[in-house]
């Protein structure tokens, strides 16, 4: 009697993986087909910068694959992943104060991002201005507020997760996010994210 095979579709991320140790490439990049689209939004919540997060994407994806005989299956895969980015995110910050350092030594300045391509130049302008400054508003929370606030408002973690995820209490965790929002909201020009709101839903 032939043993059954659930569609790719319906697999498990822990069914995947094991494939995947076992030398199966496909499962592997099903993996990634399956997750790179949100581990993308959190590391780019995480540096402020679309290039930078691609690439820091796709290291998160070579480490997993390099720790993969390591994971455990009965583990969720998604939270292992974010764990490798975290790490990823917090080298590259690190990184990038380094960088900073020189450049304003040498009297450098960074190139001026690009503008989001919208239909109306105008729209265009605030958006891109808008999320500029959200942007550079999270970015510069420091990083032990950063990090809870990421990870609870835009991956919609539970306290527990995050505490778990980030190896502190709950009750540090709901202090954090309390102190970021804090900062946020005073950081943010809110008729801007109301001008953003309406420019994204014309």
């Amino acid at each position: 009697m032939e043993c059954e095979v659930s569609p790719p579709s319906l697999e498990t991320d822990g069914a995947l993986a094991q494939r995947a140790v076992a030398g199966e490439e496909a499962a592997f990049t099903r993996l990634m087909q399956r997750h790179k689209g949100r581990l993308y939004r959190f590391i780019r919540r995480y540096v402020g910068h679309d290039d930078d997060a691609f690439d820091l994407l796709q290291d998160s994806f070579v480490s997993a694959w390099t720790a993969l005989k390591r994971f455990d299956p009965q583990r969720p895969f998604v939270a292992w992943l974010r764990q490798i980015a975290l790490n990823k995110c917090r080298d590259h910050a690190r990184r990038r104060v380094l960088r900073a350092i020189v450049r304003y030594v040498a009297g450098e300045h960074d190139d001026a991002p690009s503008l989001a391509r919208w239909a109306n130049p105008e729209a265009a302008l605030r958006v891109n201005e808008t999320l500029q400054q959200l942007d550079a508003a999270i970015v510069s929370l420091p990083v032990t507020l950063r990090e809870p606030l990421i990870l609870c408002v835009f991956e919609n973690l539970s306290h527990r997760e995050t505490a778990q995820l980030l190896g502190v209490s709950e009750k540090a965790v709901e202090t954090r996010l309390y102190r970021a929002k804090r900062e946020l909201a005073a950081r943010i020009d809110r008729s801007k994210l109301d001008s953003l709101h309406e420019d994204v839903e014309s």
